[in-house]
């Protein structure tokens, strides 16, 4: 399964969309238009392995123009085969950060990024089973939100980093590439694995901003869809100016999670053994 979207296609202005695709949620908003908002330059991924359990997602948030997201969103697409395939594959979080990597470094793929007005910020989380992994290049924002964690205050994988681009200004291009990266194991239970550009974040009010806000969102009893037409209907109500993406899917857990020794439930003795 894919599925791609790119905001110069069709903007969202004034229109809340809330999608499923097999389990995975995409919430677009492209903003208030009587606040300002006149375009939309977010763009998105998602793919899904054939055997189910690999989840692929993208987001991206261009600026100045819409192009660079177009460009990434084609390169990738134009190695959705071999994406799918790895995420298939055994080894698929030891060799998906190598693979990214290429393509985006491309010779003929760098040629173009200076082509294009303006640049864009890209965010790659990739699911399976209880591990994710996560590529970040400038200021979208994942998150991994779980009680445990939560608990905790963690809720985001990366952190926005600003400053970094793909597109014409390319700091993946220059002498020492730069990115963000990284893998977690999931917890135990009901995980909730959600991207989106920093339009959510930087509304009107600035609700989405604190992490806590943006877990109780969507975190809770309802659906997933009811809370992502909340969420975007806020950003609607309050003004917001600029637009506004969000990919979300749950995975359950249902093995044991990494725990501190001394936490651990004592070991039982086996029949005939002494404790």
């Amino acid at each position: 399964m894919s599925y791609s979207w790119v905001g110069s296609r069709y903007m969202f202005l004034d229109e809340i969309s809330v999608t499923e695709q097999k389990g995975i949620h995409i919430g677009r908003y492209g903003g208030n238009t009587l606040s300002g908002a006149s375009k939309n330059e977010d763009g998105l991924i998602v793919l899904q392995s054939e055997a189910g359990n690999g989840r692929l997602a993208v987001v991206l948030d261009a600026h100045y123009s819409a192009e660079s997201a177009e460009l990434v969103v084609d390169q990738l697409l134009d190695h959705k085969d071999d994406l799918v395939a790895l995420m298939e594959r055994e080894d698929a979080f030891q060799q998906i950060e190598p693979y990214i990597i290429s393509l985006l470094s491309d010779v003929a793929f760098r040629a173009a990024c200076h082509q294009v007005k303006g640049e864009t910020a890209l965010l790659i989380v990739y699911q399976r089973d209880e591990y994710v992994w996560w590529f970040s290049i400038g200021d979208c924002i994942a998150y991994v939100l779980h009680p445990e964690l939560a608990k905790l205050g963690q809720y985001a994988l990366n952190q926005r980093q600003f400053y970094e681009w793909i597109g014409q200004v390319n700091t993946l291009d220059g002498p020492v590439p730069c990115y963000s990266s990284g893998r977690r194991q999931l917890r135990s239970g009901r995980n909730m694995i959600v991207l989106l550009t920093d339009g959510i974040v930087e509304g009107a009010d600035r609700e989405y901003e604190h992490a806590p806000a943006l877990y109780d969102s969507l975190y809770n009893e309802h659906s997933m869809s009811v809370n992502l037409h909340r969420l975007l209907n806020h950003l609607h109500t309050t003004g917001a100016y600029d637009s506004a993406t969000i990919i979300c899917w749950e995975y359950d857990h249902n093995g044991e999670a990494a725990m501190p020794s001394d936490q651990k439930p004592p070991m039982q003795a086996a029949d005939g053994e002494e404790g």
